[in-house]
C-alpha cells in the first residue's frame, strides 16, 4: 500500500510542474495594456521551460515542452506547432546549459533566460514570417521580448513556490 501512495505522489508531482505551465499558458491569452505601448503578451510558457529545463528536467522534458507549445499555439491563435517547435529548441538549449544555472544566484538564472528568451522569440519570428511569407513587424517581437525578461523574477518565484512542494526524487541532482 505504501509502495502505491509513493507511486501516486510521485505522478502527481510529475505531473505538477506541466499543470503549472499549462495555467501559465491560459495566462498568455490575457495580453498586458502598457502606456504608450499597447498590448504586449509576455511569453510565460518560455519562462516556464527555461525555469523547469535547469531545476527539474526529470519532470518537464521534450514531450512536457512540445504539448505545452501545442497548448499555447490554440491559446494564442499562433500557426499550432510552431510555439512547440520554440519551446522544444528552447528546452534543448536550456538543459544543456543547467550544470551552469544549478546553485548559482539568481541574477545569474535571470542573465540566462535574458540570453535564451530572445533567440527564442527570433525564431518564432522568423518561422512566422517564413510561414506568412512576408516578414513580420519585429517591434512588438522586442517588446515581447523585454516584458518576458522582466516579469522572468515574478514568474520564478511561482515556480520556485511549486517546486519546493515536489518530493526529492531518487536520482535527482536537480532540487535545490
Amino acid at each position: 500500500m505504501e509502495s502505491q501512495v509513493r507511486r501516486l505522489r510521485y505522478l502527481v508531482a510529475g505531473l505538477a510542474p506541466f499543470i503549472v505551465a499549462v495555467i501559465l499558458s491560459m495566462l498568455m491569452a490575457v495580453p498586458l495594456q502598457l502606456p504608450h505601448v499597447g498590448a504586449v503578451t509576455p511569453s510565460l510558457t518560455l519562462a516556464a521551460v527555461f525555469y523547469w529545463a535547469v531545476f527539474r528536467p526529470d519532470l518537464f522534458g521534450y514531450a512536457a515542452a512540445f504539448f505545452l507549445g501545442l497548448i499555447s499555439d490554440i491559446v494564442t491563435g499562433g500557426p499550432l506547432g510552431l510555439g512547440a517547435l520554440v519551446l522544444v529548441v528552447a528546452q534543448a538549449i536550456s538543459v544543456t546549459q543547467r550544470r551552469f544555472f544549478l546553485h548559482k544566484p539568481f541574477h545569474i538564472l535571470w542573465w540566462g533566460f535574458a540570453l535564451i528568451a530572445p533567440l527564442a522569440m527570433l525564431l518564432r519570428w522568423l518561422l512566422g514570417s517564413i510561414y506568412m511569407g512576408s516578414f513580420l513587424a519585429i517591434t512588438p517581437v522586442i517588446l515581447q521580448a523585454i516584458v518576458t525578461i522582466a516579469i522572468f523574477p515574478a514568474v520564478a518565484w511561482l515556480l520556485g513556490r511549486c517546486h519546493a512542494l515536489l518530493p526529492r526524487m531518487a536520482g535527482n541532482t536537480a532540487a535545490s
